[in-house]
């Protein structure tokens, strides 16, 4: 630690900080101390409890999940926005891959400046006359989403379980069946799933395990998340439920579509663009649970959509983080439907979710609302744009028993 001090109007860079007066970002400034730490010296440690907030102001860290997934995250950039690895217990073991400066925010101080705020009437003021209601709500996300105090979906036990088991070395394709077989439903789904046409198995799956098998670690763990993804599009209320099950239905579709355009499209993974395309919008299904405190809200169509229009990339966003997703899985989440995104040369997986997205909108009124397949950067980088926009739909079209039969593993 030193007593050297970060400008305090240079912590809006930081969205946590963003809707602090300067009075409060002063005093988080001259009271939170600065962490110098060498490389491949760790910050965090895996499942460590500390109350601490970290936010990376120099150099790069690498966070590995207890799944050896990673993710590299360098200052100033986007990912550096959020503070590093903040749920807690750490889901993350986080190890400098430079010389690194870090601004530890401490619980203490965090308290100081929210009892500050929560006895000053004119600091954070909502004025609930000015607002209506769906602004109130995008008012408290935005907040409770920066303060870390949002309530995030937590990953249904069953995928967390087979995480745990692939990331055990000692693990065998036995023991991960009998994960599975837990759930009766998921089993009888990765058995659809190893049986069908989408992965061409010359001998059929008998059991659990010879459909783990055939399918591989991580295709399974991937298949079990995506298939436990229903549960979560629920609700105690109609209303919502209805809500609920269309975007449930149009995930499916867009999975769907998304998987059988990374089949044509070489270098990516079928299976994680399915994964992708159901989890785009998990963010809704938080939205859709926070908009239960206001009645006249959740019965207008009007107001809900004006709700997701604003916040469900950046809600998104934050539950796959939670979830230890992977980056580009975690770039869909924030740049879905941004049509005219042109990122690099080659296509990405936030390009194949977008074109899947305007093949699903041709017929449907939206398709009114959106740019023409070929005029968006995507379709030209993908195989399909070396065809004409009638010939890629003539593509998806022969694939349609792939798409339905994929729609039906889901749907079952």
């Amino acid at each position: 630690m030193n007593t050297e001090v970060i400008d305090p109007q240079g912590l809006r860079f930081f969205t946590a900080f963003q809707m602090f007066t300067d009075k409060q970002l002063e005093y988080i400034s001259s009271h939170s101390t600065i962490k110098n730490i060498q490389r491949n010296e760790i910050l965090l440690d895996l499942n460590s409890d500390s109350k601490d907030k970290f936010f990376l102001l120099e150099g790069s860290l690498k966070l590995l999940s207890f799944d050896n997934a990673s993710i590299i995250i360098e200052a100033r950039t986007d990912h550096a926005t959020s503070a590093i690895a903040q749920l807690r217990p750490s889901r993350y073991r986080v190890t400098a891959m430079s010389t690194c400066k870090v601004m530890v925010f401490s619980d203490e101080v965090r308290e100081h400046v929210m009892s500050e705020i929560n006895a000053d009437e004119e600091s954070f003021e909502i004025i609930e006359d000015d607002l209506d209601e769906v602004d109130q709500i995008l008012y408290e996300l935005i907040f409770e989403l920066q303060q870390g105090n949002f309530t995030l979906p937590t990953l249904p036990d069953i995928a967390l379980k087979i995480r745990e088991t692939i990331a055990d070395e000692n693990s065998s394709a036995n023991d991960i069946a009998k994960v599975i077989m837990s759930d009766p439903v998921i089993a009888a789904k990765i058995m659809k799933a190893a049986n069908s046409a989408m992965y061409q198995r010359k001998s059929k799956a008998e059991d659990c395990k010879t459909a783990v098998v055939g399918l591989g670690t991580k295709v399974t763990s991937q298949l079990v998340t995506a298939f436990t993804m229903k549960e979560l599009f629920k609700s105690p209320n109609a209303i919502l439920t209805k809500h609920m099950n269309a975007f449930w239905e149009h995930s499916i579709e867009i999975a769907a579509i998304s998987s059988v355009l990374a089949k044509i499209t070489p270098g990516f993974s079928q299976d994680q663009a399915l994964l992708a395309g159901l989890v785009h919008d998990i963010g809704n299904v938080a939205i859709l649970n926070k908009a239960l405190e206001y009645p006249d809200v959740i019965v207008s169509d009007e107001k809900i959509e004006k709700l997701l229009s604003k916040m469900s990339n950046q809600v998104s966003s934050s539950i796959l983080q939670s979830w230890g997703f992977s980056d580009d899985m975690v770039q869909v989440s924030k740049e879905t439907e941004e049509w005219m995104r042109d990122e690099s040369e080659k296509p990405d997986l936030t390009d194949i979710i977008n074109i899947a997205h305007l093949h699903d909108y041709i017929g449907a009124a939206k398709q009114k609302t959106v740019p023409i397949i070929d005029q968006v950067p995507a379709f030209h980088k993908m195989a399909l744009g070396k065809l004409t926009p009638e010939l890629s739909i003539n593509v998806l079209e022969e694939s349609n028993k792939q798409i339905n039969e994929i729609k039906a593993i889901f749907q079952g």
